[in-house]
């Protein structure tokens, strides 16, 4: 399937990304908002090249979007291009990206990303609710220091199939994956998965669980 909405690259290091102090001890998932780095001027030192925060590890934001599939207790994970500059050829989240410095509103990158690397056009408001916000320190395990903004969006297989349009410069293959098989994999540390901070994985899988069970109720 052709994507129209594809990059041609894997990503642009001259994008720009607002830089936020490193989170504190206390910062909560659930309630905690990252708090922006100034200067000695109204902006100075707050927005970066991409290139130079992943070089420098300086903290950013980032948006995660989980496809599920409620009536099977499944997620879909995709395989990372070998042009990607953090963890390349992993398996990792359905869709993801960075949130650019023009961007305030997380769930405006998460929507561009379903498309771009996936094919998928919904709105905003089909995404529902932020799930939590996650600081991840990965720049020493090839990664990126990131707060990261976790979604989730419930998909109907038997309507809307189970095939992506991916964006091949981003994404080399799709798969959907039992949640407990998933968890196994991720609490293990897999090494064909991008690694979660012990954090996220504290969130994410009752967070996620509770989403599948409340769906299934609904229906």
């Amino acid at each position: 399937m052709e994507n129209p909405h594809a990059l041609a690259h894997a990503q642009v290091s001259s994008e720009m990304f607002d830089i936020f102090e490193a989170p504190s001890a206390s910062f909560d998932v659930y309630a905690s908002t990252p708090v922006p780095r100034v200067g000695t001027t109204a902006r100075e030192g707050m927005v970066k090249a991409r290139g130079d925060v992943h070089r420098d590890g300086d903290w950013h934001r980032s948006t995660h979007v989980w496809i599920v599939d409620c009536e099977s207790a499944r997620v879909v994970v995709q395989r990372r291009s070998l042009g990607k500059d953090t963890f390349p050829g992993m398996w990792d989240i359905s869709a993801a990206g960075h949130v650019n410095a023009s961007e305030r509103d997380s769930r405006i990158t998460a929507v561009s990303e379903l498309a771009e690397e996936l094919g998928v056009v919904i709105d905003g408001e089909r995404l529902g609710a932020k799930q939590f916000t996650c600081p991840a320190a990965q720049h020493a395990l090839g990664g990126c220091n990131c707060y990261e903004d976790v979604y989730f969006l419930a998909w109907d297989v038997a309507n809307e199939g189970e095939e992506f349009a991916i964006g091949a410069a981003e994404v080399t293959a799709t798969k959907w994956i039992a949640i407990d098989d998933l968890e196994r994999a991720l609490e293990s540390a897999h090494p064909e998965y991008v690694p979660r901070v012990p954090a996220y994985l504290a969130a994410f899988f009752p967070r996620l669980r509770a989403f599948v069970d409340a769906h299934r109720r609904q229906s």
